[in-house]
């Protein structure tokens, strides 16, 4: 859970309720600026587009977005290595993980990530991670088939889904890793229910949920991948949760999206709300040129009338209205 600044929390703190009717023009002006291809180098999910095959695409997701956190330099760096390894030992990164239940057991096949690092996570945590994926892909099709099986189709989030997949694949974890020590494997495996706002997750969930130019929807109704799934089981668009990061949650706490003062599970599920009310069937297609505000810079902590003043939200931007009175 991430505890959000003073200021921020004192932007958000003016409430929901102020003139939020013309936020869906601003926002949708955001999208048209932001939400396009050619800003996918600031993105974990650049990965997966370099992948045509569907499996993957769902492997290198998965990598990429767990994977998703500290600077943006060091997650392509280790994300570009972690691929490198698994396509120098089977071709692809779909045929590595397939040949794993058979090999895992082998010697030569734990040396492919030795030495291999990300911050909080090593080599093994990758190795754990892969296996599980390996499973699901065995005993389901995909991960997308696992997933959406405890996904009623009347939810309102995939919050209770993503609960069952993480208390799964935390029991399964022990009888794979009995010599690692535990700790930086469970940093991959937030979820709801311990009141994560599980960034990572979100954002996985929302690449395999929404379908278009930037998220390539393999787990919508007409994804490629729901041939795997058990019939009438997908994942919407509308029971998707905003990947909510210190970028993100200084923008919502600008725009009255949330009054939280913790970024956890709550506070995203509040931002999808006040979303909702711009985009019913799609409230978070929004999240990635909100995210290009921050991580492209365009948007920081001072009031700068040189930038605050083209940007499309600015009309709704509480932080740019009291910094021009100021």
């Amino acid at each position: 859970m991430l505890e959000w600044g003073e200021f921020g929390f004192r932007c958000g703190a003016l409430g929901l309720g102020e003139s939020l009717s013309d936020l869906p023009m601003f926002l949708n002006q955001l999208h048209g600026t932001y939400h396009s291809p050619r800003y996918l180098e600031s993105d974990p999910l650049e990965f997966v587009h370099r992948y045509s095959d569907p499996w993957d695409q769902e492997a290198v997701g998965l990598i990429a977005a767990l994977l998703a956190y500290g600077r943006v330099a060091q997650i392509r760096r280790s994300v570009s290595d972690a691929l490198s390894r698994m396509e120098t030992a089977a071709g692809t990164p779909s045929a590595f993980v397939r040949g794993l239940p058979a090999r895992h057991a082998e010697a030569g096949w734990r040396t492919t990530f030795e030495g291999w690092t990300h911050r909080f996570n090593r080599g093994g945590d990758l190795e754990v991670l892969l296996l599980l994926l390996a499973d699901s892909w065995r005993e389901h099709g995909s991960l997308g088939a696992r997933f959406t099986r405890d996904l009623a189709p009347t939810a309102t989030d995939f919050g209770p889904a993503l609960d069952s997949l993480i208390g799964e694949w935390r029991g399964k974890s022990k009888a794979l890793r009995p010599h690692q020590p535990t700790g930086s494997f469970d940093y991959f495996l937030t979820a709801p229910s311990g009141g994560s706002c599980c960034k990572r997750w979100c954002m996985f969930l929302r690449w395999m949920g929404r379908k278009d130019e930037i998220d390539p929807g393999l787990w919508t109704e007409n994804g490629v991948l729901q041939k795997t799934f058990s019939p009438g089981r997908f994942l919407s668009p509308k029971q998707l949760v905003i990947p909510i990061d210190t970028h993100t949650g200084r923008l919502s706490s600008y725009l009255g999206l949330t009054a939280r003062r913790t970024l956890d599970w709550k506070a995203a599920r509040e931002v999808t709300e006040a979303l909702r009310t711009c985009n019913p069937s799609d409230p978070v297609m929004y999240d990635f040129s909100l995210a290009r505000l921050g991580i492209l810079e365009v948007c920081t902590r001072t009031y700068r009338a040189e930038i605050c003043g083209d940007c499309p939200l600015l009309p709704a931007c509480r932080f740019a209205r009291n910094g021009a009175l100021s």
